[in-house]
This record gives structure tokens, C-alpha cells and sequence, in this order.
């Protein structure tokens, strides 16, 4: 559930437009990175102009700052993921964030004001444009003084992760918990998590090269432990039992 992170619409403050609330009205033209039919990302993928969308009385125009390349967003692209948009036209993306651009007239301002920055909550697709037209039940304020590319990937990873270590298991400071994939995004989200809350990790990881500088990367997050498969082998597994701390055990994967 990794995800390598791209700014697909960096966009500079001191370029953003300024935000209006309207009674009906319609935004701007957006530019979208959609596609026809399912296949490999980098042959069935296009930049098109959309035209303006009508923004209703109780619909939200933003203006999207940034949004992040995932792998699930490019298995949808390629038809391998549950849940897939309509065809054809699909616009691809799945989160990101931003800026509120104008307002429907019925919008009540103690939900959203001009200027604020949003996610879709939930994620919703079609997010690699530049201008959304969404209800505002659809969009969640988030702080704008974070860098937009965390607020952009808030969505997705970290609160996979959050939901591993809160929802299924009752843990408390102290305990111990075993993941593999832990280079993963998520894997790295459970780790720093896990460090907030007192939480103790044992990481998993694959061999290959770079291993030893992965360790480091995520001992420096705040992993304990961090083997890779080989030193797992049951040869070596009593004796690394033994350095393990004790406490509750859960699998995260």
C-alpha cells in the first residue's frame, strides 16, 4: 500500500485565485488526466479540457492543489482494482487537497469558507484536475499550514495505518506488535504511530539491496526492531527470540 508521491497540480499561493461564494454560478474550465478504457497507466492515459461544471446552491468549486500517485490509483487506471469509475471519460486520482474556490449559496460558512483547504472525505475519484465540483457534504477542512503533499496523502496511508493499531485490537503503552511490508507507506506509518503512542514495533522487511539502509531509515522513524525475512529463518529465529521485548504480539500486514 505504498505509494510513491508526486505533486500532480503544485500550484503557488501567490497564483491561487480568489475564492467567492455565489448563488449559481459555474467554475472554471479544468484540466483532467482521464481515461477511455482500462490498460497500462502510461498508453491509456490522457490530459484533456473539461468544460465548466454548474455549481448548484449547495456544491463546493476547489481548486485542487496537489494530489499523489498511488499504486491503487494506477490499479484502477488498469482495471484491477474493486472499485472503479464509469467508463469512458474517467477522470483517475483518489486524493489530494484543495482550496476552496467558490461557494454554492446555501453553503452554511461554518462548514467551509472561501480559501479553505479540503480533502474528499471519504476519498472520492476523479482527483487529478484541476477544479472539482462536489457537494460540500463531500469535503473535509484540513489545517493549511502543513506542506500540501502531506495534507494531500492524509487520506489514504496513514489512516490505514491508524485504524490497524486503534480499531481491531485493544493496545496499550508498552505492547509490542509485528509487521511485515514495513517499508510500505503504511508499514512507515504504523511505525511513527506506534512510537507516539508507546507502542513497541518488530519490523519485517524483504532482502534485497538497499536492506541495510532501509533498517536505518526506519530505526530513525522510530522502529525497535526491524529483521528481514533471511534472519527469520527458523535457524536463527530462537536466538533472535530471546532480544525480542515482551508484551502483546499482534501481526499487521
Amino acid at each position: 500500500m505504498g505509494c510513491a508521491v508526486r505533486l500532480l497540480l503544485p500550484v503557488a499561493a501567490k497564483r491561487l485565485t480568489t475564492a467567492r461564494r455565489l448563488s449559481t454560478s459555474t467554475s472554471p474550465p479544468a484540466t483532467a488526466v482521464l481515461y477511455d478504457h482500462h490498460g497500462p497507466p502510461d498508453q491509456v492515459l490522457r490530459v484533456a479540457e473539461l468544460p465548466a461544471a454548474e455549481i448548484g446552491d449547495r456544491d463546493v468549486c476547489v481548486r485542487m492543489l496537489a494530489a499523489p500517485i498511488n499504486p491503487s490509483d494506477l490499479n484502477r487506471v488498469e482495471g484491477v482494482y474493486p472499485v472503479r469509475p464509469p467508463l469512458p471519460a474517467a477522470v483517475a486520482g483518489y486524493e489530494g487537497v484543495g482550496q476552496v474556490h467558490a461557494l454554492g449559496g446555501a453553503v452554511d460558512s461554518a462548514l467551509l469558507s472561501p480559501g479553505d483547504w479540503v480533502i474528499p472525505s471519504p476519498p472520492s475519484l476523479g482527483t487529478w484536475q484541476t477544479y472539482i465540483v462536489k457537494p460540500a457534504s463531500a469535503w473535509h477542512r484540513v489545517r493549511s499550514d502543513v506542506p500540501p503533499q502531506y495534507a494531500a496523502t492524509v487520506t489514504v496511508n496513514p489512516l490505514t495505518a491508524l485504524r490497524m493499531l486503534q480499531h481491531f485490537v485493544n493496545l496499550t503503552p508498552g505492547d509490542t506488535l509485528v509487521q511485515n511490508g514495513a517499508t510500505s507507506i503504511v508499514g512507515q506509518c504504523v511505525i511513527q504511530l506506534a512510537k507516539l503512542h508507546g507502542l513497541r514495533t518488530i519490523n519485517i522487511i524483504r532482502d534485497r539491496p538497499g536492506s541495510e539502509e532501509a533498517k536505518d531509515k526506519l530505526k530513525q522513524l522510530g522502529a525497535d526492531q526491524v529483521f528481514t525475512e533471511s534472519q527469520l529463518d527458523i535457524k536463527n529465529i530462537k536466538s533472535l527470540l530471546v532480544l525480542l521485548p515482551t508484551g502483546l504480539c499482534i501481526s499487521v500486514s
